[in-house]
């Protein structure tokens, strides 16, 4: 399966591009251990035992798992990780029909993916330390993927276009007699995601004027952003907080 590594090599229906989304995510995360399992989901949905609402829910079940415990906790996963997945994926395959193996997905999920996710704790210590500028360029690609889905989970309509969309920074990156650090100025509390349409738009405008012109656009915003007087440190760390809480309990559930 091709498409498991190359995700738009498939042409996808309508109601399967959260498939597709949970594939390019796994493939971000830089993980295996999952592909037994991914792989008899698959095959066993391609062979008309499994519908697709049940491929959607567990691929991102385990998309949302190795977000919190890969791609921010950064934790290791033992053989056990591994042994995890390959029975799973036994089990799946040997389950008679359709209601069983549905089952043993279920299963799968809250028994076993469920208790291994990291506590908040743990997660939100990683969160708060992702970064993204022009002079912090190596977690773009995480961050890019962080702000699509969070927006995604709030805003009512259709999807966003990820390859249609920029990152602005609230407070710029070039702002003359700054404040803020070059670590505050690349934290993910002060990235937006935001067509690019509204990039020239926000262009070297000052906080206020930013927030009149994201309101006028008709996008969702957050209430940190919405609430605030002035944008400043103590902003942007309360509107990292946000994101992680949100992330963990909301957006990247198991």
């Amino acid at each position: 399966m091709r498409y498991l590594h190359e995700p738009t090599y498939k042409k996808w229906g309508k109601d399967e591009l959260d498939i597709r989304d949970s594939l390019h995510a796994m493939n971000l995360f830089r993980i295996k251990q999952q592909l037994p399992m991914v792989l008899s989901v698959l095959q066993q949905y391609e062979g008309g035992y499994l519908k697709t609402k049940h491929v959607r829910e567990i691929l991102a079940a385990i998309e949302n798992f190795h977000f919190a415990f890969t791609a921010i906790a950064s934790q290791r996963s033992s053989g056990g990780i591994s042994f995890m997945y390959a029975l799973a994926a036994r089990e799946l395959h040997n389950a008679g029909d359709l209601s069983k193996k549905a089952r043993v997905l279920a299963k799968f999920r809250a028994e076993k993916l469920a208790p291994k996710r990291p506590v908040y704790e743990e997660f939100e210590p990683s969160f708060l330390e992702l970064r993204y500028s022009t002079k912090m360029t190596k977690q773009k690609p995480l961050v890019r993927y962080i702000l699509t889905k969070i927006y995604q989970s709030n805003s009512v309509g259709l999807p966003i276009d990820p390859e249609r969309t920029t990152i602005e920074h609230l407070a710029a990156e070039n702002a003359k007699g700054g404040k803020l650090t070059d670590e505050e100025i690349a934290s993910i509390g002060n990235l937006i995601l935001i067509d690019k349409s509204l990039n020239g738009k926000l262009a070297n405008k000052d906080f206020a004027e930013k927030v009149k012109v994201l309101k006028k656009a008709n996008v969702w915003v957050d209430p940190v952003i919405l609430k605030a007087k002035a944008w400043g440190a103590k902003e942007i760390a309360a509107r990292t907080e946000l994101l992680a809480s949100e992330s963990y309990k909301k957006v990247w559930r198991v």
